[in-house]
């Protein structure tokens, strides 16, 4: 049976998600959405060799064990730890926005794909990507247009669904509520698990007193925060309030941990764990 698990990782900080998908014909795929780590804190890297040491994988492997890494966007609590798992795990494809800033680990980032065998191919993406399938599982990205990039780093994040039989997932990364005032439309309208953009904060809601994705969504997906207490108070309160005031079912990694969303095509389900 198909599945589709993404598994948002509790970093304490920034963003770091694990995918996999279960093709029907029981194989197993691995991608990764961003990396905080840094030299003294690497709990996306401990995480994954400890996941992957479950399954029996011993360090270092000769193999790529992600079909694909993103980079959502240049900013460094989302991207600067990618190098090691780059380097380490292993990746047939490394994708990351365009940026106009550039900044250092981008740069890197992106010499070091070219550079290293580890990486098999990279490119820069935006919603005229045709993704291959993870999979059984189908992918686009909803945002960033084709040669619009934006000043504000976050809103240059790639905001990707994917989904698997009657289910899609949308993973938002950081892109703020000017983005959803454009796109919210473009929500799938089986839409079951959103990640709520830029770790909760107030601009990743609301857009001239209006809430566009919560109101293109409706109630109809379950949703999960990747905190960002320090330094930055994410989730705002304000978005609490929002999101309780509507009834809303979430979940957020400063409560909940690593947060783990399941499809089987069809129905959903969350579990949270401490492991």
């Amino acid at each position: 049976m198909s599945t589709l698990r993404v598994t948002l990782i509790d970093v304490g900080w920034g963003d770091s998600l694990l995918l996999e998908s279960i093709d029907n014909a029981g194989n197993e795929h691995y991608a990764l959405i961003d990396s905080n780590d840094t030299k003294n804190n690497r709990s996306s890297y401990i995480y994954l060799k400890r996941f992957f040491e479950r399954k029996g994988i011993r360090f270092p492997t000769t193999t790529h064990l992600f079909d694909w890494v993103l980079l959502s966007h240049a900013h460094a609590d989302h991207g600067q730890g990618l190098k090691a798992i780059l380097r380490d795990f292993r990746t047939q494809q490394f994708w990351y926005p365009k940026s106009n800033k550039n900044p250092v680990f981008y740069t890197d980032l992106i010499r070091y794909a070219n550079r290293s065998t580890r990486v098999a191919h990279h490119q820069a993406i935006d919603n005229t990507k045709n993704f291959p399938n993870f999979g059984d599982v189908a992918m686009a990205a909803l945002w960033p247009n084709h040669n619009q990039i934006s000043s504000n780093e976050n809103n240059n994040s790639v905001v990707l669904t994917l989904t698997l039989g009657n289910v899609c997932f949308v993973l938002t990364a950081d892109a703020e509520a000017d983005v959803w005032a454009q796109i919210s439309a473009q929500i799938p309208a089986n839409t079951r698990f959103f990640k709520v953009p830029h770790h909760g904060s107030e601009d990743g809601v609301f857009h001239n007193h209006q809430t566009p994705w919560l109101t293109r969504l409706n109630g109809q997906a379950e949703l999960a925060i990747s905190s960002h207490i320090r330094p930055f108070s994410h989730p705002d309160q304000e978005v609490i309030d929002e999101l309780n005031n509507r009834g809303e079912t979430y979940y957020r990694t400063d409560e909940h941990y690593h947060i783990i969303v399941e499809t089987d095509g069809n129905t959903i389900s969350v579990q949270y764990s401490h492991v």
